[in-house]
């Protein structure tokens, strides 16, 4: 749960490159490093976008939009990295509580490279997506 409108939080979680502004990551570090840049690949309203995240442990994440719906307020996307997922797919959507309050629904799909336990990989994906959460609840407050 956000507290913040549904509309206000779509706008955040479409704004594909801004997540200087509310990622934990970016403040205090997460579980692959401390994000120190985002770039957008494409137009801030064009679909795909791709966003490109650097992170101060030389990692590079980059996450292609390839669907919006800004009436139901979901948008899919694929992720390529090194960091021991294979084909991740996600979905994310919000849903209006009232007007000061919705809720952030995140859902993800991908394998385990061999190379990797598949208990570290799901550890790693909740703290992860537990810092999205936390980022967007912070922007909100603040």
């Amino acid at each position: 749960e956000i507290p913040a409108p549904a509309h206000d939080v779509w706008m955040l979680l479409t704004d594909w490159a801004g997540m200087l502004r509310w990622s934990i990551s970016a403040k205090r570090g997460g579980p692959v490093g401390t994000l120190i840049k985002c770039e957008l690949i494409g137009k801030p309203d064009q679909v795909p976008r791709t966003r490109r995240m650097i992170l101060d442990s030389g990692v590079t994440i980059e996450e292609e939009l390839v669907y919006q719906n800004n009436e139901t307020r979901r948008i899919y996307y694929r992720k390529t990295d090194s960091l021991g997922s294979v084909g991740y797919v996600a979905t994310s959507h919000v849903d209006e509580i009232d007007d000061l309050r919705c809720r952030l629904h995140i859902a993800s799909w991908f394998d385990v490279d061999p190379s990797e336990d598949a208990a570290t990989s799901v550890a790693r994906f909740e703290r992860i997506y537990a810092g999205i959460f936390e980022g967007f609840s912070l922007y909100f407050s603040a």
